[in-house]
């Protein structure tokens, strides 16, 4: 988007209070653009003043301030060419500063084309399962079924921060599963939780038309599984071998192995998803929503319009292009809504 000529565009900035009520803490009250001031530098300034110059030489004009809910507040922006990336803001020191200072979470959104009053325009919406739809993390729980909860647990904290690849993690955590019997999801399936506002937010998309898709690193039965649950259009997971009774396991289980014949949801296959219904589909990048929470979400990230890592890895909320940290999915309705649809 960057250096794009001749544009002008909406900058949604949305200002989430830590302690708004979905959090803990008091109820926010509401500020005046002018009530934030900054206090990083000699001189204390709005946040307007605080922007300007991350977004030079564009200019910025302020077109509408308001509370869309207790603790969340949005101001909307007109700005012209050339169009910075909206992650520029996001990194920038002054906004970290910013933002520990209020007690803030900060939200930029950038749409090309777009009237100040209209809802965001979205049409394709991607999410991560494990730790993002659900509250689980599924390969954890298979391991838990048979007693090494911990060795598993270990090598899934060390592939969500990035510290391995994913494809190398995920087959030594599926070696380790090797016996699980292959009716494991039906039990799985009394027992993963779908996460806070989860059906709200899906529900919200559906209504307004948006394709919905969940992509995982985790496995096809709980993704077609949530696929039904959440009414999702579309769900893609990671396939497993199921061997034949044997003398060590006498039933169907897991041979801890990846079915050959299905392709590994790695990050730069999660990235081919998106990319690849968007084309399908005739839908510009800039109109897709990304949700997720791993290392291996940063590339579907980075590729969509608007990329949220929700309550993300530690390396994952410094490196992704937005994060937002709460306890419900539906603090995500507050980006999309227009003028007229916000309360």
């Amino acid at each position: 988007m960057a250096g794009q000529e001749g544009l002008r565009a909406r900058l949604i900035v949305t200002f989430y209070a830590n302690s708004r009520p979905s959090n803990t803490g008091p109820t926010a009250v509401a500020p005046s653009d002018d009530s934030f001031k900054s206090q990083s530098t000699a001189c204390s300034m709005t946040f307007s003043e605080l922007l300007a110059p991350l977004v030079a030489p564009a200019s910025l004009t302020l077109a509408n301030y308001r509370t869309l809910a207790p603790g969340v507040f949005r101001s909307i922006y007109t700005i012209t060419s050339p169009l910075p990336r909206p992650e520029k803001f996001r990194h920038h020191t002054s906004i970290a500063a910013f933002e520990a200072l209020h007690a803030l979470e900060i939200v930029f959104d950038l749409v090309p084309n777009s009237p100040v009053s209209s809802a965001r325009p979205l049409k394709l919406a991607v999410f991560d399962m494990d730790s993002t739809l659900i509250n689980e993390e599924v390969i954890d729980e298979l391991a838990r079924s048979i007693g090494i909860t911990s060795a598993v647990a270990a090598i899934t904290a060390r592939a969500m921060n990035g510290d391995i690849e994913f494809e190398q993690s995920l087959r030594e955590r599926l070696a380790l599963l090797n016996g699980v019997r292959a009716d494991v999801w039906e039990d799985l399936k009394k027992t993963v939780t779908i996460a806070p506002g989860a059906r709200e937010l899906v529900d919200y998309l559906r209504e307004r038309g948006v394709m919905t898709v969940v992509v995982s690193g985790g496995f096809a039965p709980m993704a077609s599984w949530l696929k039904e649950q959440l009414g999702l259009d579309h769900a893609f997971a990671n396939h497993l071998v199921v061997s034949p009774p044997t003398d060590a396991f006498p039933f169907l289980h897991l041979s801890g192995d990846l079915s050959p014949e299905h392709p590994i949801v790695t990050p730069e296959f999660k990235r081919h998803v998106l990319e690849s219904l968007a084309r399908e589909h005739s839908i510009p990048l800039s109109e897709a929503l990304v949700v997720g929470d791993g290392s291996n979400d940063l590339l579907m990230l980075g590729a969509a319009g608007l990329g949220i890592a929700w309550r993300a890895k530690e390396r994952v909320q410094r490196e992704a292009p937005q994060r937002l940290n709460g306890v419900t999915l539906s603090d995500l309705i507050h980006l999309l809504r227009g003028q007229e649809d916000s309360g």
